[in-house]
């Protein structure tokens, strides 16, 4: 007769003892350890496909199923379900097996079959823990236009500090990873930021100037004060940061953000305008106000998704500070003559020339390694003249009417660059749902967030509008 105790002191070595004594006492099955679980991932969590013409089928998004573990993966099923599942197709190289540390594609392509939003859901079925992976997909249908396509967007969650810092400024973010593909320019990941994820009066998202490659919460020296009154009014907070260089960038070019070509600033502008569209579509609440703002260039990013992607359909309200400075882009660049135009916040007319920030932005976003724009400035030369105006806000393809939409404009007192003389150009051209209304905050530079009182109007402005 064996006798087993029924419990031991826990020592080492009384732990080893214990093992022995327990498999002597039919403890076990032969084996002290089991094999591991696969682990299985996906590439992203979201997608959100371009706006496509019923009935035309769209470029396919591919994603990535990963079998992260060491032993094989078991795949059941890949299927496709939802409100407009047959909207959209799959088509994969996964087989029923994937082995360990392997990886195989999952494609999705976007045919509408009606116009407006089209959701469903991709399901991965197999034998991991937390089985089926899940990933929300989204579309719009389109009639024939002239709109200029939006891009495709992947996201997936990731921590903030991964994520060029985000887990600075604005506390408790949760922080998304989403990959952009526009036509005709490179493939670029932008970061979102969102806070107050349950906001129940809707959604704002948040950009900074130049090519937007910063947090609106560390970059301006208050902008955590306008994201927090924002957020604790009720809203949903998503800032937007365009880190990621592009794909192909070259090491001796100049980074710009949104605005890293070759491309132009119109086509890619197309980044931004998909990335708000993925913003709507998975962190917007459904029926609820969807608004924006952004300073200088962040405020030209709207107004290119206003006027060449067909967002009266999406915005509720537009607060733009500092710009948009790309009303006319051949007067930004051509300097020679300068163009004058009469500002409202006390500094009378000034030069719509962008000088240094031509350098910066403008002759990023055709060549990061050449200077159309600024060769240009002083020298008055007219040959891409043509392009530029192509290129700005007010060209004929423009679309200037926006019936769903109210615009409010800031501009800082002590701003004396380009910015808000080509803003003032462009006010006279354009309609909304209401008059266009427009203040000043007379101690505010050009990046209105860098004073309190600058900061608390914009949040003060948007808690009061985006309705």
């Amino acid at each position: 007769m064996r006798f087993c105790p029924a419990a031991l002191i826990p020592t080492l070595a009384a732990t080893m003892a214990f093992l022995l004594l327990w498999t002597a006492c039919g403890g076990g099955s032969g084996t002290m350890l089991q094999q591991g679980s696969p682990e299985a991932s996906l590439s992203a969590s979201t997608v959100t496909f371009a706006g496509q013409n019923v009935g035309i089928a769209s470029s396919a998004v591919a994603l990535t199923l990963s079998n992260t573990d060491s032993v094989a993966l078991s795949i059941t099923g890949i299927s496709i379900a939802g409100p407009n599942s047959g909207d959209f197709t799959e088509s994969n190289t996964c087989g029923s097996s994937l082995a360990a540390g392997a990886a195989c594609s999952i494609n999705l392509t976007f045919t509408p079959a009606g116009t407006g939003p089209r959701t469903a859901m991709l399901s991965v079925s197999d034998d991991a823990p937390g089985s089926p992976l899940t990933v929300t997909i989204t579309g719009t249908g389109l009639t024939p236009s002239n709109v200029d396509p939006l891009g495709t967007a992947a996201g997936i969650e990731a921590s903030c500090s991964s994520v060029d810092g985000g887990d600075q400024g604005e506390p408790n973010g949760t922080c998304y990873n989403v990959a952009l593909t526009c036509p005709g320019v490179a493939d670029q990941t932008v970061g979102v930021k969102v806070n107050n994820p349950s906001g129940t009066k809707g959604t704002v998202t948040f950009m900074v100037g130049g090519g937007g490659h910063q947090w609106y919460d560390q970059n301006f020296k208050f902008g955590t004060t306008a994201v927090d009154m924002v957020a604790q009014a009720g809203f949903t907070t998503a800032q937007i940061s365009f880190y990621g260089t592009p794909v192909g960038f070259p090491p001796s070019g100049t980074f710009a953000g949104w605005l890293t070509g070759p491309g132009g600033v119109r086509a890619l502008s197309c980044r931004f305008a998909t990335v708000e569209m993925w913003v709507r579509d998975h962190i917007h609440q459904a029926n609820a106000p969807f608004c924006h703002t952004g300073n200088s260039a962040g405020s030209a990013a709207p107004f290119y998704a206003l006027a060449y992607y067909g967002f009266d359909a999406y915005y509720n309200f537009v607060e733009l500070s500092s710009g948009p400075p790309f009303t006319r882009i051949d007067h930004g660049c051509i300097c020679n003559p300068e163009v004058f135009h009469d500002t409202q916040c006390g500094q009378g007319s000034q030069s719509e020339c962008y000088r240094i920030d031509g350098t910066k932005f403008v002759d990023p976003a055709y060549d990061p390694t050449t200077h159309i724009c600024t060769d240009a400035m002083d020298s008055g030369d007219t040959t891409n003249q043509q392009l530029f105006i192509n290129d700005s806000l007010d060209s004929p393809a423009a679309t200037k009417s926006y019936s769903h939409v109210d615009i409010h404009f800031v501009f800082g007192g002590l701003d004396t660059g380009a910015a808000e003389p080509q803003a003032m150009e462009w006010i006279p051209l354009i309609t909304a749902k209401n008059p266009i209304t427009f203040d000043c905050v007379a101690d505010a530079p050009h990046p209105i967030p860098d004073v309190l009182d600058g900061a608390q109007k914009i949040a003060n402005d948007l808690i009061a509008s985006c309705h």
